[in-house]
C-alpha cells in the first residue's frame, strides 16, 4: 500500500487517531469510578490494574466466556458453528461463498485480496473463538450464548456469498448474447433469497411481544416484604432485578446484593454505602471470616445475617455452596422462585406459610413456549416450578426421621394436596411434577387416611409414573419405575377385589 501512495506516514497517524477517539468512551468508566457516585458498578477503575482488571474480564477469565467452566472441544464448536451457518443462512449462502473462493482464485479477481483478507478474518474469529469458548453447549442455554457470538462470522460468509453471486453471474454473462436477461435472473435470485429468509425468521426474530423476563423480575420485586434484603445469584436475576430497580425505580425500599460479586475487594468498598440499612461486617465475603494482612476484613454469610437480623433476607436463586456457614443458624423456607432465610428458632407452620406464598405471582406464560436456548426458557422455568417449589419443600420436610407420625403424616398430606391442586390446573407443565405428585401418592398410601380413597392414589401413582416414564426416557430409574407401576396395578386389582368381596 505504501507503493502505490495509499498509505503514508500522516494516514497512519490518522487511522491513530481516530482508533483511539474509539477508545474515549471507556474514560466514563475511570472518572464514575473516581467519584463513586455509581449505585452499581463494576470493578475500581481509578487505578490502572483496576481499569486493566475490567477491560480483560480477569475474575471471569481473560477471552474467556464464563469462570472456571468445562466446555465442549474446539471440534464440536466448530461442527455446530458450521450446522448453525447451515441452518440460519442456508446451504446456498455457503455454496455461493465456497464459489467466490474458487472463482477469485481460479480468474484472478481483482478483488482477491480483500477476499483473501476477508476468508482470513473469518477463520482467525472463528478459530480462536471456538478455541476460548469453554461452555458445554450440548446444554441448550449455553448454546444459545456461544451462538450469539456467530453473527460476526455469519455476516462475512454472506459478504463472500454476495461477491460469489456476482462473479458467477459476471461468468455466466461473458459469455451470454442478451446480457439483460442474466440482470434480470440475477436480481430475481436474490430478492427470492432474501424474500426467503425474512419468511422463515422473521417471526422467530420478532420479539416485540416478549416481555417474560420483565415480567419474571416483577414478580419476584413484587413478591417481597418492605425493605427486604434480597441477595442475588446468577445473571438472570441479577440483571433483571437490578434494571427495574436501580433504571425504572421499582421497589427502592429493597436492597439487592450480588453474592458473587461481594467476594470481589472492590465490591461493598464502591457500592455498600448505596445500600442504606444494609450492614456489611467487612469489606469482603469469605467463608473464612478474619483480617488479612492488606487490611481487608473478611466476613461469612453466617456473620452477615447476624448483623442484618433486624431485616427479612431472601436469596434468589440459590446460595454460594461456597459457605455453609448460614447453616448452623439459619433454614432456607421456599419464597415463590426465591427463598427466605429463617433463623432455626422458628417453627415452620406449613399451613400459615402456605396461604402466604400461595399467590406471589401473577404468571400466565404457558410452559415451553419459548425457546431453550434462550433466558426466557429459564425464566419461564423458574416461575413453573415455583408453583410446586412449596409442596416439594414439605414433602422433604415429612421425610425427616426426627418428626413423630402424626406430624410426618399431616406433612404428607399437603404436599400431596398442592402437587394435586398444581396438576389438576394445569395439563402441560414440567415433567418432573409426573413423578413427585405419584411419589406423594405413595406415601399417602403408606399413612391409610380415611379421608383419601386408596384407589384414587393408585390410580393416580399408575397414571403419572407411566406418563413420566414415557417423558423422561434418560432417568436412570425408569426400569425401577417401571416396576413400581407393576406393584401399584398388582395392589389396585388386589383392592377392587377386596371392595368386590365385601359388597
Amino acid at each position: 500500500m505504501f507503493s502505490v501512495q495509499e498509505l503514508s506516514l500522516s494516514y497512519l497517524l490518522k487511522l491513530g487517531l481516530y482508533f483511539a477517539t474509539g477508545l474515549l468512551p471507556y474514560s466514563y468508566l475511570i472518572v464514575s469510578s473516581y467519584f463513586n457516585q455509581a449505585r452499581w458498578t463494576w470493578g475500581d477503575q481509578t487505578t490502572v490494574q483496576g481499569l486493566l482488571t475490567h477491560l480483560l474480564r480477569e475474575e471471569y477469565g481473560t477471552f474467556s466466556l464464563a469462570k472456571s467452566e468445562a466446555g465442549s472441544s474446539m471440534g464440536e464448536i466448530l461442527m455446530f458453528q458450521i450446522n448453525l451457518m447451515y441452518i440460519e443462512i442456508t446451504p446456498v449462502a455457503l455454496g455461493l461463498a465456497l464459489l467466490c473462493l474458487y472463482l477469485c482464485y481460479t480468474n484472478r479477481d481483482s478483488n482477491l485480496s480483500i477476499v483473501l483478507l476477508f476468508t482470513t478474518m473469518l477463520l482467525g474469529y472463528s478459530l480462536f473463538f471456538s478455541w476460548r469458548a469453554n461452555l458445554d453447549i450440548t446444554k441448550p442455554l449455553f448454546l444459545g450464548v456461544v451462538e450469539r457470538f456467530w453473527m460476526q462470522s455469519n455476516i462475512v460468509v454472506c459478504a463472500l456469498g454476495g461477491h460469489g453471486l456476482s462473479l458467477a453471474m459476471h461468468s455466466i454473462r461473458s459469455k451470454m448474447a442478451n446480457k439483460d436477461f442474466t440482470i434480470y435472473i440475477e436480481w430475481i435470485f436474490t430478492v427470492a433469497l432474501v424474500a426467503h429468509q425474512i419468511h422463515a425468521n422473521y417471526s422467530v426474530c420478532d420479539q416485540s411481544s416478549n416481555y417474560a423476563v420483565d415480567k419474571f423480575a416483577k414478580n419476584i420485586l413484587s413478591s417481597m416484604p418492605q425493605n427486604a434484603i434480597i441477595l442475588l445469584r446468577g445473571d438472570l436475576p441479577g440483571n433483571s432485578l437490578r434494571y427495574l430497580h436501580y433504571c425504572e425505580g421499582l421497589r427502592p425500599d429493597l436492597s439487592l446484593v450480588d453474592q458473587e460479586m461481594m467476594t470481589y475487594e472492590w465490591y461493598l468498598p464502591k457500592t455498600a454505602k448505596h445500600l442504606s440499612g444494609v450492614h456489611f461486617p467487612g469489606t469482603k465475603w469469605n467463608p473464612m471470616a478474619t483480617k488479612l494482612p492488606d487490611g481487608t476484613v473478611t466476613f461469612n454469610l453466617q456473620h452477615f445475617l447476624k448483623v442484618n437480623e433486624n431485616k427479612e433476607t431472601f436469596v434468589c436463586i440459590g446460595l454460594n455452596e461456597g459457605d455453609p456457614t448460614w447453616k448452623k443458624t439459619h433454614s432456607l423456607w421456599p419464597w415463590g422462585c426465591c427463598e427466605k432465610l429463617v433463623s432455626k428458632n422458628a417453627i415452620f407452620n406449613a399451613e400459615e406459610w402456605i396461604t402466604l406464598t400461595s399467590n406471589l405471582y401473577n404468571w400466565t406464560e404457558p410452559y415451553g413456549k419459548f425457546d431453550l436456548s434462550s433466558w426466557e426458557a429459564i425464566a419461564n422455568e423458574e416461575m413453573w416450578e415455583s408453583r410446586v417449589r412449596m409442596a416439594f419443600f414439605i414433602f422433604d420436610l415429612a421425610e425427616s426421621p426426627q418428626l413423630s407420625p402424626s406430624v410426618k403424616n399431616q406433612l404428607y398430606l399437603y404436599s400431596y394436596q398442592l402437587y394435586k391442586n398444581a396438576i389438576g390446573k394445569h395439563e402441560n407443565h414440567p415433567i418432573n411434577w409426573h413423578k413427585n405428585y405419584a411419589i406423594a401418592c405413595e406415601r399417602m398410601l403408606r399413612q391409610f387416611k380415611a379421608d383419601v380413597d386408596p384407589e384414587v392414589l393408585l390410580k393416580d401413582a399408575i397414571k403419572h409414573f407411566s406418563a413420566y416414564a414415557h417423558k423422561a426416557t434418560d432417568d436412570g430409574q425408569i426400569e425401577a419405575i417401571w416396576q413400581a407401576v407393576d406393584y401399584f396395578k398388582g395392589e389396585l386389582q388386589r383392592l377392587k377385589k377386596l371392595k368386590g368381596n365385601v359388597r
